[in-house]
């Protein structure tokens, strides 16, 4: 199957592995007899879809476009973990640069503080949340699309319509719309930065690292909104942001604003200045032939 009816297919297909899936667990939990909250339907709908998308994505990768399962970028071999790690340290620090700019510019201040017990249980519950979240569009963009686009058009182009599918996905999240320009663009900033580190490292370890410590730093810990959603419960800090939209991101959250720009263009900085000192030359090259 060439690479276009392959993209189709997983798109078809992840909706409704999913559907098949979350019914099971609905019917599991108790059916029509126990209503679920809106916040359990939403996790448990974010971590099947997760679920889904990694089930699709081997079984395609393994019997339909018939390449190596590890060319999708999670293979467990070399320093995947160190990457894994340094990945988490740039999504927290990069966090900390937006905040910090926000914070410099008095466009924010911490107003309180949450309590140790109530902070545990929080980023406890959020990991998962957000580790699920993280796999799934790493995986879908930076993984199975990225490489079939790769395969059929070539690396820059691939970089161009992953990023663009995935900031327009998120265009449906709350008061995206707010500052459409702006939101864009940071959701593009991030994705190519992603994009990037996967060249870079030859992996998807680095990217589902940083993917999973911004959005825990941006919400659970900074109190910012994450792409538009509000935390549902306290947060690590509480602030209140009273500085431009065009900077903060507004009700949007950072990646709307100069402050998230300000944060990936250090990122990159750093990100490039480890892949020319050679950092990453002993990651294993397990990409497929198109990819070399």
């Amino acid at each position: 199957m060439r690479p276009l009816w392959r993209i189709i297919t997983f798109i078809i297909a992840v909706p409704i592995v999913s559907l098949v899936l979350w019914s099971l667990y609905f019917i599991a939990m108790g059916g029509l007899a126990r209503e679920p909250s809106f916040l359990s339907e939403e996790i448990s709908g974010e971590i099947v879809t997760a679920i889904s998308a990694l089930l699709v994505a081997l079984w395609l990768r393994r019997f339909v476009d018939r390449r190596s399962i590890a060319s999708l970028g999670f293979a467990p071999r070399g320093p995947w973990l160190r990457l894994l790690f340094l990945g988490l340290a740039f999504g927290a620090g990069m966090q900390g640069v937006a905040f910090a700019v926000e914070a410099l510019t008095k466009s924010t201040r911490i107003v309180g503080f949450g309590n140790v017990p109530s902070d545990a249980k929080i980023l406890a519950a959020a990991l998962g949340v957000f580790l699920a979240g993280a796999l799934l569009e790493e995986l879908s963009f930076r993984g199975y699309l990225f490489q079939n686009f790769w395969e059929a058009f070539g690396v820059v182009p691939a970089i161009v319509i992953t990023s663009l599918l995935f900031a327009g996905i998120h265009l449906y999240n709350p008061n995206a719309q707010s500052n459409v320009v702006q939101t864009l663009l940071g959701l593009l900033a991030y994705a190519v930065w992603a994009c990037c580190s996967v060249l870079w490292t030859r992996s998807l370890w680095l990217a589902l690292g940083a993917h999973l410590a911004w959005n825990l730093f941006e919400g659970p810990v900074f109190g910012f909104p994450v792409s538009g959603l509000v935390m549902p419960a306290p947060t690590v800090l509480a602030q209140s942001v009273s500085g431009p939209a065009w900077l903060t991101g507004g009700s949007f959250g950072p990646e709307a604003g100069v402050s998230s720009l300000v944060a990936l263009t250090v990122g990159f900085v750093l990100l490039r200045l480890l892949y020319v000192r050679g950092t990453f030359a002993n990651a294993p090259d397990v990409r497929e032939k198109y990819a070399r």
